[in-house]
């Protein structure tokens, strides 16, 4: 007995010697895994593009198609408020015309058998709401040319010429605020708005770029670490082959060794296409369209998170977020929007008292001809021309003034008084939604700040177990060379140390993710 157990140490020691030159020691790996040297696999072109994490941000910044278009929505919305002001811009307008008519007499007095009359015309005018207290300026300049062959004319060709200046002035509804000026003040408000959202839009992508960089780079250490895992596992399927071929080990350690191996392999097969799955997903933030260059490039982030604890001061990032959150700065301006179309309704209530006055002076010039008797032939005792209704206009011979109260009242006026009381409740409405809106943000914050304490915590903790695996896997391979170990504790330990530096890699990518969130959260909403 005692020299079988001398023969079995032998051989042992002699195959331990065999395998110690080749590589296959009690060592567990080459060299100690850290974060950040992991490649992801070379492309067979070698375009490898390394990005750092603010790179990765000021391309997405630049490039990205959705952003594009947000930053066109700020532009677009500024035609709306000059269309809004367009409404208090002058307008002008012209009428030339000229008619012909004839009339068969029916009477003696009617200065013919026949008469014709042949009329030009060129009228102008121009008009301008004015922007302050609903009043509406016009200005309007005539002119007309007449002839005829009535018999019973003075003037042929006769000329006419006024001037008229109007002003509409709203004493009651329409006095302090009416829909055209809402319009353009709730115009001013959406440009505020449309830039709000833009800045929110910025945020969010840049987290989302930040986020994809992180998972992108926690794919390609995903590989290492399941390459690695690979390795230990071949590592271990050599060593047991060279056991069964030295007689100190069955066959079904070897079979359990290969099962670990193709477990390996497939682990890591499954981590290439995840880090495929997270690249694109990170590309579609970088692209600038299909023929980016940049779409069949293999990407490299190269910075690594910083692991330092991060003091979070809850109370002072609530009171921030309730400042400057972009959410919570859309729904005032909302409300804002509410309490002018609220105010507009109120006015439509009271009743409609319009003063209108107008001022205006007119002349006539033309030959002048004088009739020896009624129907006798014209003399002609004095020549003009148009010139003559513009001097009567200019020495403002035939003076005209207006000025007059319109009142206008529907007998109970319920359809405005149904307004008003839809437009409070809905002005309601809009309180409630924004003390909503602020709770929300109270808790969305609070919880953010406490998951960054909870995920330092919880990295601390998976950094100490991966610390304990890796100890305990150097242990039990260590163990397992001199024979005091099974394959069985050695496979469990990889495997042990495999899950703590996959979970290690997930603390770490949730912690930065964390501070992250917790920044934006104070700046926009969602």
């Amino acid at each position: 007995m005692w020299r079988m157990k001398i023969r079995s140490a032998v051989f042992l020691a002699i195959g331990l010697a065999l395998v110690l030159p080749i590589g296959i020691s009690a060592q567990v790996e080459e060299e100690p895994y850290q974060m950040g040297r992991a490649l992801p696999p070379l492309p067979s072109d070698g375009s490898l593009v390394e990005l750092t994490l603010d790179e990765a941000i000021a391309r997405a910044l630049e490039m990205n198609l959705d952003i594009q278009a947000a930053r066109l929505n700020p532009e677009i919305q500024n035609y709306s408020l000059f269309s809004a002001r367009a409404a208090f811009a002058p307008t002008f307008s012209m009428t030339v015309g000229q008619n012909n008519s004839s009339q068969q007499s029916t009477s003696q007095l009617d200065g013919g058998i026949r008469t014709s009359t042949d009329r030009l015309t060129f009228n102008s005018s121009i008009s301008k709401p004015v922007p302050w207290y609903g009043g509406r300026l016009s200005a309007n300049f005539n002119n007309s040319r007449t002839e005829t062959n009535n018999s019973f004319a003075t003037l042929n060709p006769s000329f006419r010429s006024s001037f008229s200046l109007n002003y509409n002035q709203p004493l009651l509804s329409g006095f302090r605020v009416d829909n055209q000026r809402n319009a353009l003040r709730t115009q001013e408000i959406q440009l505020e708005i449309t830039d709000v959202q833009l800045q929110a839009q910025v945020e969010n992508l840049t987290n989302q770029v930040r986020s994809a960089y992180w998972s992108l780079r926690s794919a390609i250490e995903n590989i290492e670490i399941q390459r690695r895992a690979l390795a230990q596992a071949q590592q271990l399927l050599a060593q047991n082959q060279i056991r069964v071929q030295l007689g100190t080990m069955s066959e079904l350690q070897v079979v359990q060794a290969e099962s670990q191996v193709a477990n390996a392999e497939q682990s890591l097969l499954n981590a290439e296409v995840q880090w495929r799955n997270q690249e694109l997903n990170f590309k579609r933030l970088l692209l600038g369209g299909a023929d980016d260059p940049l779409l069949f490039q293999t990407l490299n982030p190269t910075s690594l998170p910083v692991m330092e604890e991060v003091t979070v001061d809850i109370q002072a990032a609530i009171e921030r977020a309730l400042v400057q959150r972009t959410d919570i700065r859309q729904q005032r301006q909302q409300k804002e929007i509410s309490e002018l179309n609220l105010e507009v309704t109120q006015d439509n209530v009271k009743p409609s008292l319009d003063l209108s006055a107008s001022y205006s002076v007119s002349g006539v010039g033309g030959d002048q001809y004088q009739r020896d008797q009624l129907g006798g032939d014209p003399v002609l005792i004095g020549p003009g021309g148009y010139q003559d209704a513009l001097q009567a206009i200019a020495d403002r011979d035939t003076p005209t003034w207006n000025l007059s109260l319109n009142f206008s009242y529907p007998i109970g006026n319920q359809g405005a008084k149904a307004n008003l009381e839809r437009a409070r409740l809905q002005m309601r409405q809009t309180e409630l939604d924004l003390k909503s809106q602020e709770l929300f943000i109270v808790t969305q914050v609070t919880d953010a700040g406490l998951n960054v304490t909870d995920t330092y915590l919880q990295w601390q903790a998976a950094q100490r177990s991966r610390e304990v695996a890796e100890r305990s896997a150097e242990i039990e391979q260590t163990r397992f060379t001199v024979g005091a170990s099974t394959n069985y504790e050695v496979t469990e330990a990889q495997d042990n140390l495999r899950s703590a530096r996959l979970s290690e890699l997930r603390a770490i990518i949730n912690y930065v993710n964390a501070i992250a969130e917790f920044e934006r959260v104070q700046r926009v909403g969602g």
